[in-house]
């Protein structure tokens, strides 16, 4: 016999589609970055010449950057993808992205601009921002909604993070050695949070993008240019140390404005267990997948900090 009358309960995916929608092209780009990279030996010459430019950088990065904005555009995230509704804090968080500026700007004197034709920092120039789309769009953008949708924005900034610094284990397919692959990591998923806190603290991923492209435009023509004089061994050297310095202060302001805007998601779960004086109806599934107040309980804090999106509608966008 069919009861009528019941409330009808909509089957629930384990893991929220929009997260899984935001981690696939995350896993995708590994998995043709690892084809790529084959095991080879072509990591050494990266960037070295016109031609691994455009092979290794301007064509695959320029069709991965496009490939992607078509992802965004049908999924409809555009805006929760590059804008976030409300800034981070504090302020003094700016230093961070501020320092790693002046490392990028501080490496250019070190670039012999006669070394190599002019079109080559041309085509450098347009490679490594196509890089900083594309990656910044990945993981600062599309990663962090899908992410948003499951966890606390704490949890948001350190899945991020190591994400984009275990991405980095590629290299050593492409011949990278073990060691330094793995203090790349290491720098990457620090990097990583200095770019968080860039996009937090401007409420968009422009200038998450420009550092990304900066700082890899001065890594590439300093390796390419390199005169091996003491002078310029000992200046780079010491930049090095510095960005460590500065990489370890932006994993601390990232971890402190994630920390900070979960302080009204902190607050709600803390009252969610506090029973209302309403009758509820005992089918009420308490384990919801939402981020609501029960009914007739009065929200104890806005949540206008609160930067988890409700992206699991047909379309993606926020519901």
């Amino acid at each position: 016999m069919v009861q009528t009358g019941m409330p009808s309960r909509r089957p629930r995916w384990p893991v929220p589609p929009s997260l899984l929608i935001g981690v696939a092209p995350l896993v995708a780009f590994a998995a043709v970055s690892a084809w790529r990279a084959r095991p080879s030996d072509d990591y050494p010459s990266l960037g070295l010449t016109v031609d691994s430019v455009v092979r290794a950088l301007v064509v695959p990065e320029g069709i991965a950057a496009l490939a992607l904005a078509v992802v965004v555009t049908a999924l409809g995230w555009w805006r929760i993808a590059t804008v976030d509704s409300t800034r981070g804090r504090p302020r003094w968080t700016w230093t961070a992205p501020a320092l790693i500026a002046v490392v990028c700007l501080a490496r250019l004197p070190l670039v012999d601009w006669t070394a190599l034709p002019w079109h080559y920092f041309v085509l450098l120039g347009v490679g490594v921002l196509f890089v900083g789309v594309f990656e910044e769009l990945l993981t600062r953008g599309v990663l962090l909604v899908g992410l948003r949708r499951r966890l606390p924005e704490f949890g948001v900034w350190i899945a991020s993070c190591v994400l984009f610094g275990l991405l980095h284990l590629l290299n050593a397919l492409a011949g990278a050695g073990i060691g330094p692959t793995l203090i790349q990591v290491v720098f990457a998923a620090s990097f990583g949070s200095t770019l968080y806190v860039a996009r937090r603290l401007t409420g968009n991923l422009l200038l998450p993008v420009l550092l990304h492209a900066v700082w890899d435009f001065g890594s590439i023509a300093v390796s390419a240019t390199s005169r091996q004089g003491f002078d310029d061994i000992a200046v780079a050297g010491a930049l090095g140390l510095f960005a460590f310095a500065v990489l370890a202060l932006g994993v601390v302001a990232g971890g402190l404005v994630a920390w900070r805007d979960d302080r009204p998601w902190r607050l709600r779960r803390r009252w969610r267990g506090v029973p209302t004086n309403d009758t509820t109806d005992p089918d009420t599934d308490s384990d919801s997948d939402t981020d609501e107040a029960p009914a007739g309980h009065r929200e104890p804090v806005p949540g206008r900090n609160d930067l988890r999106s409700r992206t699991d509608t047909p379309t993606g966008s926020p519901g």
